[in-house]
């Protein structure tokens, strides 16, 4: 299974599930996430989704290897799908959160930093490493800057290369980092089920107001 949504009460459990390929974002795996945001969206029983990336992180970001035999318009409208998919993560009324371990590369950061609250394990691998391989996912971008400023997004996507995950939680990506002998999936459910008891009217209303 590329991805599935596990449910724990009122918690839902995002698995991305291409272990094989460090979760690359492949058109096949972003059209079934964005039929979950769907169900998700309109799922009145869940009120919290958690996103966590299955084997060695979290994900590698967008598959490379499939968009190179991709005509360009191909190309585009999958990476187009990513964007989408991303966005749909701020805009779900429930509060999101990315369990973040391993691999957080390219378009699998931008996938974490579209959640609400970013929980970033200590040994956690992040970067944005398109700009040596031209390529450029520019729909992440804005969010990039809105978290941590024009100043640092600019480093980041200019240089390529990685950066910590205590240097992501100073400048506002990671909203927590996880001792790396901790499980990051289990804090962040403990935080799910504390935002779960909270009334689910005001934090969808929160969350349209905030523009997300």
């Amino acid at each position: 299974m590329l991805a599935k949504l596990e449910k724990l009460g009122k918690i839902g459990i995002l698995r991305l599930g291409r272990a094989e390929r460090a979760n690359a974002l492949n058109r096949q795996l972003l059209e079934l996430l964005s039929d979950i945001q769907d169900s998700v969206r309109t799922d009145g029983e869940t009120r919290v989704l958690i996103t966590v990336g299955e084997g060695r992180g979290f994900s590698a970001g967008s598959d490379l290897e499939e968009l190179a035999g991709l005509s360009p318009e191909d190309a585009v409208e999958t990476q187009r799908l990513e964007g989408q998919v991303c966005r749909n993560f701020l805009s779900l009324p429930q509060p999101t959160i990315a369990a973040v371990h391993g691999y957080a590369l390219g378009g699998g950061l931008f996938l974490a930093a579209h959640h609400d609250f970013r929980m970033i394990t200590e040994g956690a691998r992040l970067g944005l490493p398109e700009v040596g391989l031209g390529w450029n996912p520019t729909f992440g971008m804005a969010r990039l800057v809105a978290l941590v400023g024009t100043s640092t997004a600019t480093r980041w996507l200019i240089s390529g290369a990685e950066f910590t995950p205590a240097e992501a939680q100073h400048a506002g990506l990671a909203t927590s980092l996880v001792p790396a002998r901790d499980d990051v999936l289990a804090l962040a459910i403990e935080l799910g089920q504390r935002v779960a008891a909270l009334p689910a009217g005001g934090l969808a209303a929160i969350k349209e107001a905030l523009g997300q």
